[in-house]
């Protein structure tokens, strides 16, 4: 079982290990330094680079074509191809070397894990498959992915990737091509497991992972996490069945199954929400002692914390977060999960707009290669946005 770790701990302001924050004439120096020292020959780390600029600097879609016409040379379209697609490099020792960069200039309070949908119009990508998009309400066609971003009030940027290849069925095998190195995976809790085991692998002491599990297969999701590392918060719906105990007249100590709006109906009889000083307008919350229903539930010995999330206490919660952090306050849990919203609107626009959607090739390797060079290349958009306002990239 997990051990639980106290939330308070978690967001409280770490010391840090860095003591140059490079400026907006070396950031890209120190960056690309950090994450290119590792690759073997001269060749690959100007490929590396040259990539990098042209997610950052090439307008439209990210082709491999596209970046070579912004930044290359006669040629260099085909030596980007092969450095993407057929070279020998390793993603794992980039995306280490990516988290502990960001970790190293601002210490990172919260891992967000993010479903993602990228909609595609043809069978020949890498893949690609029908399924539901959380992101657009519907089925689409296209790639389904996980990502695990490294969040903090200063910034937030992805770092690892996970992209679901559905079983291909009985009789028919995945490619090398299809699944190298183990990175293909058939379900949505062994890509989400594979990111928390690589969180697990960058990060010392443990911090905050939170996720929204929002979809098919809540329950599973979500005692899986739970199992998995501690602390986790993850976002339920109003729908998830929970197990809630409560002491009634002549019975003592019962419990029952309950939806996780009704979960919190008492909380929010007896307390009236307790209103969080977040923002010009601050939700109200309130929390509910719960655990997941069966007999050898995860999370520490007193169960989980349901915590609900209300603009309008009337109503239904907004928000439903369910948290195995010790002694949860309130407050620190809120903003950690407001960390989860920052990161969506992240991918919906900057990560547009360095190329996260664009891979269109039929290799699984280099989609992740894609993924991971272009993973640096919003790194890099963050701190230079950063630094040049002085301040958070992420406002207010």
């Amino acid at each position: 079982m997990a051990q639980a770790t106290s939330l308070r701990e978690l967001t409280r302001p770490a010391r840090p290990t860095r003591h140059h924050i490079p400026g907006p004439a070396d950031v890209v120096t120190e960056l690309c330094t950090a994450l290119f020292a590792r690759f073997r020959g001269y060749d690959q780390r100007v490929r590396a680079r040259q990539y990098m600029d042209g997610l950052l600097w090439a307008e439209g879609r990210k082709s491999i074509a596209n970046i070579a016409a912004t930044v290359g040379v006669p040629g260099d379209e085909q030596r980007l191809h092969h450095f993407v697609n057929s070279s020998r490099w390793d993603v794992g020792p980039v995306r280490r070397a990516l988290a502990a960069f960001l970790g190293g200039n601002d210490p990172v309070p919260v891992w967000v894990a993010l479903p993602v949908s990228i909609p595609k119009s043809g069978r020949s990508t890498v893949g690609v498959f029908p399924h539901f998009s959380a992101e657009d309400g519907h089925r689409v066609v296209g790639q389904q992915a996980y990502s695990m971003w490294y969040a903090s009030e200063r910034m937030v940027a992805p770092v690892s990737w996970r992209l679901r290849v559905p079983d291909p069925g009985p009789g028919r095998r995945r490619t090398t091509r299809e699944s190298p190195d183990g990175l293909a995976t058939a379900t949505a809790q062994s890509c989400v497991a594979n990111l928390l085991d690589d969180v697990g692998a960058w990060q010392g002491a443990p911090r905050l992972v939170v996720a929204d599990v929002r979809g098919d297969d809540e329950q599973a999701q979500a005692s899986q996490m739970f199992r998995h590392m501690s602390p986790v918060a993850v976002r339920i719906s109003g729908r998830t069945l929970l197990t809630v105990g409560e002491q009634r007249r002549g019975a003592g100590h019962v419990e029952r199954l309950a939806p996780a709006h009704s979960a919190l109906d008492r909380a929010r009889r007896t307390r009236s929400g307790d209103r969080i000083a977040h923002g010009k307008n601050p939700p109200m919350t309130a929390a509910a002692s719960v655990r997941l229903p069966g007999p050898r539930y995860p999370g520490p010995a007193g169960g989980l914390t349901l915590l609900g999330v209300w603009n309008e206490l009337r109503r239904n919660p907004d928000e439903f977060w369910l948290t195995n952090a010790e002694d949860p306050t309130s407050p620190a849990l809120l903003r950690a999960t407001r960390l989860a919203h920052r990161v969506d609107a992240g991918w919906r626009a900057r990560g547009r707009d360095v190329g996260l959607r664009d891979y269109e090739g039929r290799s699984f390797q280099g989609w992740h290669r894609h993924m991971t060079l272009a993973s640096c290349a919003y790194a890099m958009a963050e701190l230079r946005s950063e630094e040049a306002s002085g301040g958070s990239s992420l406002g207010a």
